[in-house]
């Protein structure tokens, strides 16, 4: 019978387990520069281990990711030994990420990437416990807990963007719990009696309880906290004085060892929801420049770099590694967002530039050493590193001029074969000219290499004074509209493309438009290219140009803006007016494809300002590559955020804004963070970005122009034909996402939506 009422949750006379941990959260850098951080970082460390040796402490858990101490060790080298000997004891745990990074701007095998450094190098320090924590992420992507569970990690703590669920849940095979009340808990760094305390907790632990089984979790500690002194001996005095609840220190672990999982209902994992704590979605269009140049790189290593140097037996790894590590240290939390401080940005951008200076050289020097050009090129060589057929177009850069290419730009500079010979140092006398050309080739097999010789081409593709056209698109400006033609199936879309203009008082974590959405008309238009590969139209209109780019091949329109953006505290969207109101979208996510249920009608300048403490719903989502609706689809480079209103798919191109957070944001009613000036934020001056546009009737489509678009494809000139190499063979089920530090493949299983590793 006792046990009965122990575990009898209406049984008032017991009272309830409270698991709690000691814990900080840790940006790497925020509201100050990460040297700061991590001069914070000795200090609050130092503490830990302190109290971690008295033994006031009963363990001590470090924010699920390893960066910080691995920053903590390179000036603290001496306590190497004492952290194992803690970890060894299960007093500390580290990992198993090395940096908590936000999953709905990064790829997939970014986010393998992560685990694999963070697990090794808490292995590497005795640590084999782990819990894919991730409380203060703005909202959760469903591929971090499919990563999760092929790492065999069964447990998961969460917090924003679940919107009211109870605490324990099920997401796709990982027992997960959600911080009802969020992680950022400081109570007991207050100078208050332990009476004081307990009242305050006891209201606290009454939401908590909610939601909750008899036993409930508690983290203690917050952004950059140092560790509660003397902490068993306080949680032992506010026991004296908590009515219906009882604490006791231990870890997260024990939490997940006292509670029972739902297997009833399995969440498929992403979360969304801000309905009870805010998710902060303007991130995924702020600094949208670094968004673009993250995308470049994330598809440069994972899709052409890392698999060549692993298919063509090469020992680039280190390097390769090197550059992994300067890209996910972007993908921590707040970094990545576009929500830190100017300085912090600037290091971003450094990173991002150190990261593509070693893609670059490894990408030429593999080819150099795969092909050894001696002799005037007349062939191209390609590796179509993607899932599908080649679309039968190449684009090299060369000082030679190929027989049946198009030159669609030149520039000054030092030839590959100078540049990568380590017997020679390039001289001003060999500055020469450097043409960039797109030739016609031979459809070619998924991810293969072959050599070319150009095809004459047939001219398919045309420009005119108002359209531009090939056989499968057509657009045309007629007054002041553009209309677009799917020739496929003849349906004509008149006044499809809009650029639009709202003013926005939101922050960098909020977008909050001040007036309804001005359209900016396009003034005239230019032909730039009538080429016989590809022809380009330019589109004018007030401080923006957007070229339209058709090839004889492709079937999607390839757009490149160019803002010259001349204002402040705005956003600028390019609009696609759709058939019917928009009530579902289908987008990629680090997973696959993710289809999400819309509110056409909702209106988010209509409905502000928010009332605390609550975020106002929007009807915008991130995407990585692209979004589909109603036989429509949009591709992105580091064009991450959609909207949905009436009939309306947006897209944001840039968003201006000058402040990380600004206290009287009308669609969030309390702060985010500090109300810090960033005038980079604003994006002046010119601002570049993709996108595309296409149009199918099969959403599973949409990965084969979003690779096309990317250019998953590496091509160089040679004097020689060289042997065929397939290094896959292509599967329409299993989408090719990279190789992982085994050699094995990843896959996304599109028919099962879900990860496949597989040996290549």
């Amino acid at each position: 019978m006792e046990k009965v009422l122990l575990n009898n949750k209406y049984n008032n006379h017991m009272k309830k387990r409270v698991i709690a941990y000691l814990q900080t959260h840790w940006d790497r850098e925020w509201y100050r520069e990460k040297e700061e951080f991590n001069l914070r970082l000795l200090e609050v460390f130092d503490e830990v281990l302190e109290e971690l040796k008295k033994g006031l402490a009963p363990c001590f858990y470090f924010d699920g990711q390893t960066s910080a101490i691995i920053d903590y060790l390179k000036f603290r080298p001496q306590n190497l030994e004492i952290i194992k000997e803690f970890i060894k004891e299960k007093k500390l745990f580290i990992g198993p990420f090395f940096v908590s990074a936000d999953a709905f701007l990064v790829n997939l095998r970014c986010l393998i990437k992560n685990l694999e450094k963070g697990i090794e190098y808490s292995k590497s320090l005795g640590c084999n416990d782990f819990i894919g924590y991730l409380p203060d992420i703005f909202g959760h992507s469903r591929g971090v807990f499919e990563v999760l569970e092929k790492f065999e990690i069964k447990n998961a703590i969460i917090w924003r963007g679940t919107g009211a669920i109870k605490s324990d849940i099920k997401v796709r095979n990982i027992d997960t719990t959600r911080l009802v009340e969020g992680y950022f808990i400081d109570i007991l760094h207050q100078n208050i009696s332990a009476q004081n305390i307990a009242l305050q907790l006891e209201k606290f632990l009454d939401k908590i309880a909610e939601y909750s089984s008899n036993t409930l979790i508690l983290p203690l500690g917050g952004d950059h906290l140092a560790i509660i002194k003397n902490a068993s001996a306080k949680i032992a005095q506010i026991n004296k004085y908590l009515k219906n609840y009882k604490i006791e220190l231990s870890t997260p672990f024990e939490y997940f060892s006292s509670v029972k999982y739902s297997r009833t209902k399995t969440y498929e994992g992403e979360f969304l929801d801000n309905s009870q704590n805010n998710i902060l979605g303007g991130v995924f269009s702020s600094r949208i420049y670094q968004k673009v140049q993250n995308a470049k790189l994330m598809h440069k290593i994972s899709r052409i770099v890392e698999p060549l140097n692993y298919f063509l037996g090469l020992n680039y790894a280190p390097n390769i590694d090197y550059a992994y590590e300067l890209i996910l240290k972007n993908h921590a939390h707040d970094s990545i967002y576009g929500c830190s401080t100017d300085k912090v940005h600037k290091i971003v951008d450094s990173r991002f530039e150190k990261a593509n200076e070693i893609l670059e050289g490894l990408e030429k020097r593999i080819v150099r050493d795969f092909h050894k050009n001696t002799k005037k090129p007349r062939y191209v060589g390609v590796f179509n590193l993607s899932n599908y057929k080649s679309s039968g177009i190449a684009r090299v850069i060369s000082e030679y001029k190929l027989k049946n290419a198009q030159i669609i730009s030149k520039t000054k500079g030092f030839s590959d074969s100078k540049l990568y010979d380590i017997n020679q140092v390039p001289v001003t006398e060999d500055i020469l000219t450097l043409y960039e050309q797109v030739v016609e080739i031979d459809e070619q097999k998924p991810m293969s290499f072959k050599t070319f010789e150009p095809k004459k081409p047939e001219k398919l593709s045309f420009a005119g004074k108002n359209y531009i056209e090939n056989p499968y698109l057509k657009l045309s400006f007629e007054d002041g509209k553009i209309n677009v033609l799917n020739k496929s199936t003849g349906a004509l879309h008149e006044d499809f493309i809009k650029i639009t203009d709202t003013r926005d008082l939101g922050d960098s974590y909020n977008y909050a438009p001040a007036s309804r959405a001005e359209v900016i008309k396009p003034i005239k238009t230019k032909v730039l290219e009538n080429g016989l590969v590809r022809s380009v139209l330019r589109i004018f209109y007030k401080d923006l140009t957007i070229d339209v780019i058709l090839d004889n091949k492709n079937k999607f329109f390839e757009f490149g803006a160019r803002i010259n953006n001349k204002k402040k505290n705005h956003k600028l969207q390019v609009v696609f007016n759709l058939n019917e109101p928009i009530y579902e979208t289908f987008a990629q996510d680090s997973l696959g494809i993710i289809k999400r249920k819309c509110d056409p009608d909702y209106s988010l300048f209509e409905n502000q300002p928010a009332m605390r403490p609550y975020e106002l719903k929007t009807n915008s989502f991130p995407m990585l590559s692209f979004v589909y609706a109603q036989g429509t689809g949009v591709l992105g480079e580091g064009v991450n955020e959609y909207e949905i209103y009436k009939n309306e798919l947006r897209i944001a191109l840039l968003r201006s804004v000058g402040i990380i957070s600004n206290p009287k944001c009308a669609s969030r009613s309390i702060p985010a963070g500090p109300p810090i000036l960033t005038p980079d934020l604003q994006c002046l001056g010119l601002q570049k970005v993709r996108f595309g546009l296409c149009f199918t009737s099969k959403k599973e489509k949409m990965f084969e122009y979003s690779e096309k678009f990317l250019n998953t494809q590496c091509a160089f000139v040679l004097d020689k034909q060289l042997d065929e190499k397939i290094f896959i063979s292509a599967n329409k089920n299993n989408i090719f996402y990279g190789i992982n530090n085994k050699g094995q493949g990843i896959f996304y299983d599109l028919k099962n939506d879900k990860i496949g590793l597989a040996n290549i």
